[in-house]
């Protein structure tokens, strides 16, 4: 390994399509589709990032319901957290 790596000026780090394909295989119930993800991360920059592969219309559609719950839950929280406080 090289002691000379400069931190400041790494290439772009990108998650390796093996790595989101073995994810894929993952879900699901052993039918293509059923499967399907979202993954919701920051590069190395702190830009976020989406990325989503999914078997059908239908998973991605029940995927997207999923999260927008998710978001409404976590939004109704913080608010409820911060009226709370005061």
């Amino acid at each position: 390994m090289n002691s000379e790596i400069d931190p400041e000026n790494l290439n772009p780090f990108q998650i390796p399509e093996s790595f989101l394909d073995q994810l894929f295989e993952f879900t699901g119930n052993g039918s293509e589709e059923s499967k399907g993800f979202t993954i919701c991360y920051t590069d190395q920059k702190g830009n976020p990032m989406i990325l989503s592969k999914c078997g059908t219309q239908i998973i991605e559609m029940g995927l997207r319901k999923a999260l927008e719950k998710y978001l409404i839950q976590i939004e109704e929280n913080d608010i409820s957290i911060e009226g709370g406080a005061e």
